[in-house]
């Protein structure tokens, strides 16, 4: 069992970081836990890597571990965290908008989805949020039918991290 008290970078954010990573990857010496983006806020969880290695994760309160992130790193191993992919909604704001909706439609869909304590993510026109089941996607295209010409609604799955500012602290 290997302890881990702190997160040692980032191979999505350090491109040194990154650079041993493929160089260890290619020796086959890279090894990952899988955690959900829920488990990321946990400060103490124990995880098994896909190679076997336990690890027991003793992190700072308020550390949320992001995917990429390097817990472990020797000459002969790295241990890299990878969050699960999971189901959001995307709603992208289509380029149709009049003067008059250029109002309204960001202030729905914003009102709407922070009433619902969603944390977000946002790629140019599109806004990410996870969802718990299928049916979410129904209630949102029904809660935006009064502006749903300039907007396109779909579930997909993707490694969801939210914008720094928009977590919100949810239990599963």
């Amino acid at each position: 069992m290997i302890t881990v008290d702190s997160v040692l970078g980032n191979i999505n954010r350090d491109k040194k970081l990154k650079e041993k990573y493929d160089e260890m990857t290619a020796r086959k010496v890279c090894e990952t836990i899988k955690i959900s983006r829920l488990e990321s806020q946990r400060v103490r969880m124990r995880k098994l890597s896909d190679k076997g290695t336990d690890v027991v994760l003793t992190i700072p309160p308020g550390t949320w571990l992001k995917n990429g992130d390097v817990i472990i790193i020797t000459e002969n191993k790295m241990v890299v965290v990878g969050i699960e992919p999971e189901d959001v909604i995307m709603i992208e704001i289509r380029d149709n908008m009049h003067e008059d909706d250029s109002v309204e439609v960001p202030v729905r869909v914003g009102h709407t989805i922070g009433n619902l304590h969603r944390p977000i993510k946002l790629e140019g026109n599109k806004i990410y949020f996870p969802i718990q089941a299928d049916t979410e996607l129904e209630m949102f295209k029904k809660l935006f039918e009064p502006i749903n010409e300039h907007l396109d609604i779909k579930k997909t799955t993707m490694v969801f991290e939210s914008e720094a500012g928009t977590e919100i602290h949810e239990h599963s």
